[in-house]
């Protein structure tokens, strides 16, 4: 594979469209500083699929779009497109029939990016693709930037490997196995996520199994049902079916009424879309004319600041012509001054000339004098130099010996200083070595005192995670008792939902029934004369339910009105509607002649274990009447044919009724079976929504005091971690306290030996600086008996050097006496050539002066007149500002 063309534009410094073959034989692109090369390489780069903006000398990806440059403008875009030719066969099996293929880039300010493979929309990953088996990418070995050969150099041999690996073309089948290894390591981690669910499920299944044998009943129960509602909605069909005729034609006229809002509708919203048209061109206008507003205002803002500087200029131009006119005055007055001083300064001069040749005529005389006093002092001053080169011999060889005494003086003062110095330290190392035990020893008990506060606090610790640990598990278990206090909750809540859901719909009830008590235009209804249920008034042990239901059956669904005539109405209302039938039973019209005929009888009459009203007594009293509760149906049996036997036949016109609801009826008909167990009759549903009402409100109360108990556990839960958390602190104070009495007791241990070191070295030192002084004292003595010898000669050759130095000093004396003079004529002689010149000097700084205060003051004059000229060109701007 091999690059054949690049297309650069807007890349970087590059504004418009650069086009670059590569021919064959060109490897590399060179050039002066600046034109450009890197940002070539950058485009190649960056083409190929780079992603790091570090990488093309940037902060941001956006930075690679022109920014403009002089009269040129940013661009929106950057695109390099790059024709790769297939000379070698290199490209992928995609292109493989492609002689060329061409990768274009594009990128947006917004961010935006575009890849495209022959022009074709592709995503960055096919572009990486076709160049991973080819040995190219965006940063291979093929692209080799300035600097990048020592880089490759010093690399490390892991990114050596990469390199090769890269050139090798096996990069894509390295990166096909790291895709594969972390599709393997999410599948793991699928496949972990499984086995949870599957424990997780497997938990489950037993309270599963449990709902599904719930559910089979329930789904036989529903098939019954179905088979009941279909025979009640083919009979409730027809009804329906005139219903849907009459909601046809009230849909029809609706939607008529619907058409006609709608039209009405539109209406109103074009007359909006005006109204928001006519709005947007009055915001318009609204704009335009803030708009001219504002530039108004910031014309007359920028006028009175130029009213304001113009004022301030004319009032500077007269401060300053002010100055100037002062400055001329004291000008003026300095020239009368310098022509005064300049005629004194003539007259001074000559004078002085007068003074300097009476000087020179002086000057000569003395010189003569001074000549013949020096050859005298010339003779004297040689002998004096012999006698005192004799003297010097004596002094230094003198100096010499002092110097050596001075020097074993020092030597033994400095011993003897160094002895001192080194017992002292020798003392205050002992001194520190005591208090260093000592203080090693203290820092010791205070450490053990440490370490058992240390172990307190662990025991404190391990009691507190027991304790926790404790806590822990019983909260567990509360919040186990929880769940399942709110579990019997919720399937009680939801059981006593669906009672009270049936007993509020009257289901179990005719439709007759059903329709009555849920009527509200019936006048008995509406006027309370309708009082509700034979099934409502009765209560029964559940002992005696199946006994009673079985003997009322469907008389339980009487409907208890105060009158027949409310009967009557309510009958008819059910004609007319065609909802069903119904049994109404009379409270006042209710026959009381017949009498019960079972108080002779050895069996308990039911309407004994029956509760109700006492207003409503007389209902069951002729409901229950006659009714008799026999052990089993045996008895039943037994006793009716003992009635039927009897010749009085007292008692004829029994029921017999059992504890399972077997009946044996005044004509002996045998009644009696067994229910399905999951079915329940109308006063076995009122108690049981009783009980599960006062269920309900147990278990209610047990999840309260449940939730109450976990609230303080947790509490106490959080107590103990705080306190936990108190004692690691306390632990860890404890702990590093520990650690620095190590550390202190440690350096102690070192600093006692570096004492024990000190110590050793001092006193090898105090004993090499002894032998050392005895040797110096030795020698001490020869030099103080040499230089007591010496002394006597010293002293004669004194003696002769004084007398020479007196008589040289006399001669000197005179010498320096007359050159004194001499000096003085001579520096008087200068003294007045000097302030000859100093005066001719000044009369010409004098001159100079003048000149240049004539030309300060024309130069002045200038100044003034053309202040004043500006000050009139500020008066006349403020008068066309003003």
């Amino acid at each position: 594979m091999k690059i054949k063309k690049i297309s650069i534009l807007g890349f970087k410094s590059i504004m418009d469209r650069l086009e670059i073959s590569f021919p064959m034989g060109i490897s590399g692109i060179v050039g002066p500083n600046g034109c450009g090369k890197s940002n070539i390489v950058d485009a190649i780069r960056w083409g190929m699929g780079e992603q790091s903006p570090k990488q093309l000398r940037g902060r941001r990806m956006e930075d690679v779009i022109f920014s403009g440059a002089g009269d040129y403008g940013p661009l929106g875009m950057a695109e390099v497109s790059m024709i790769f030719e297939n000379g070698d066969g290199m490209f992928p099996s995609a292109f493989a029939t492609e002689t060329e293929v061409a990768v274009t880039r594009r990128l947006y300010r917004s961010a935006e990016s575009e890849y495209r493979i022959n022009n074709v929309p592709c995503r960055l990953k096919d572009i990486q693709e076709i160049f991973m088996d080819t040995g190219l990418g965006n940063r291979p070995y093929s692209i080799i930037s300035q600097g990048q050969i020592g880089t490759i150099l010093e690399q490390k041999p892991e990114e050596t490997r990469s390199m090769l690996e890269e050139a090798a073309g096996i990069t894509k089948y390295k990166k096909k196995v790291e895709a594969s290894q972390r599709k393997i390591e999410l599948t793991e981690s699928n496949l972990q996520r499984v086995e949870d669910i599957l424990g997780e499920v497997q938990r489950q299944i037993r309270s599963l199994k449990r709902q599904a044998s719930k559910a089979k009943r329930y789904k036989v129960i529903c098939e019954k049902i179905q088979n009941l509602e279909l025979i009640l909605y083919c009979n409730t069909y027809n009804q329906l079916k005139e219903e849907s005729g009459n909601s046809l034609r009230s849909t029809e006229d609706l939607v008529q009424k619907e058409i006609a809002k709608s039209t009405e509708f539109l209406h109103l919203h074009a007359q909006i879309e005006t109204m928001n048209l006519e709005l947007e061109e009055k915001d318009t206008n609204l704009s335009t004319v803030r708009k001219g507003h504002l530039h108004l205002r910031e014309r007359v803002h920028k006028k009175e600041t130029d009213l304001d500087s113009l004022t301030g200029e004319i009032r500077m131009q007269e401060e300053l012509e002010s100055r100037l006119r002062i400055e001329q005055e004291d000008i003026n007055d300095r020239l009368i001054n310098l022509k005064e001083e300049e005629q004194s300064l003539q007259k001074e001069i000559d004078k002085l000339r007068m003074r300097s040749g009476e000087l020179k005529s002086e000057e000569s005389l003395k010189e003569k004098r001074l000549k013949k006093r020096q050859e005298l002092l010339k003779k004297i001053k040689g002998d004096y130099e012999k006698a005192r080169a004799e003297l010097s011999k004596g002094a230094n060889r003198e100096v010499g010996i002092s110097h050596k005494s001075d020097y074993l003086n020092r030597m033994l003062n400095q011993i003897t200083d160094s002895r001192s110095r080194l017992e002292r330290e020798l003392k205050e190392i002992n001194e520190r070595i005591k208090s260093v035990i000592k203080a090693s020893e203290r820092k010791g008990l205070a450490r053990e005192t440490t370490a058992n506060s240390l172990r307190e606090i662990e025991a404190s610790i391990e009691q507190q995670k027991m304790n926790s640990e404790e806590l822990e598990l019983t909260r567990k278990n509360v919040e186990m008792e929880l769940k399942l206090a709110e579990a019997d909750l919720n399937v009680c809540q939801s059981r006593l939902a669906s009672l009270k859901s049936l007993t509020e719909n009257f289901e179990g009830y005719k439709m007759g029934v059903r329709t009555i008590m849920k009527s509200k235009d019936l006048e008995p209804k509406r006027q309370g004369r309708i009082l509700g249920l034979v099934a409502d008034i009765i209560q029964v042990e559940p002992k005696y339910e199946q006994a009673v239901e079985a003997v009322l059956a469907d008389n339980l669904q009487y409907i208890i009105v105060e009158s027949q005539k409310d009967g009557r109405q309510a009958v008819e209302y059910l004609k007319k509607e065609a909802k069903g039938r119904g049994s109404f039973i009379p409270l006042k019209d209710l026959s009381r002649n017949r009498k019960n005929q079972i108080r002779d009888l050895q069996f308990p009459c039911l309407l004994d274990f029956v509760s109700v009203p006492e207003t409503y007594r007389p209902i069951i009293e002729e409901l229950l009447r006659n009714t008799v509760l026999a052990e089993n149906l045996d008895a039943a049996i037994s006793a009716w044919k003992n009635i039927v036997e009897s010749p009085n036949q007292n008692g004829s016109g029994m029921c017999f009724v059992t504890i399972d609801g077997d009946i044996v009826d005044e004509r002996g008909v045998v009644s009696g079976g067994k229910l399905v167990q999951s079915s329940r009759g109308l006063l076995s549903r009122k108690r049981e929504l009783v009980e599960l009402k006062k269920k309900s409100a147990n278990y209610q109360k047990k999840v309260d005091d449940l939730k109450l108990k976990l609230e303080g556990i947790i509490t106490e839960i959080e107590q103990k971690k705080k306190e936990l958390e108190a004692f690691t602190e306390d632990k860890w104070s404890y702990q590093e306290e520990i650690n620095e009495f190590d550390k202190m007791i440690f350096r102690f241990g070192e600093e006692m030996d570096q004492l024990e070191k000190q110590k050793k070295r001092i006193s090898e030192d105090l004993e090499r600086k002894a032998k050392e002084q005895d040797r110096h004292k030795e020698e001490l003595l020869m030099i103080e008996e040499e230089r007591r010898q010496f002394k006597v000669k010293h002293q004669e050759e004194e003696k002769y050097f004084r007398k020479k130095e007196f008589e040289l000093k006399e001669c000197e004396e005179e010498f320096d006496q007359f050159r004194d003079e001499l000096a003085k004529l001579k520096t008087d002689y200068r003294i007045i050539e000097e302030e000859q010149r100093s005066f001719a000097r000044e009369i010409e700084r004098l001159d100079d002066y003048a000149n240049d205060s004539l030309e300060r003051q024309q130069k002045i004059e200038k100044d003034i007149a053309l202040g004043r000229a500006r000050c009139d060109e500020c008066q006349r701007r403020k008068g066309i500002l003003k």
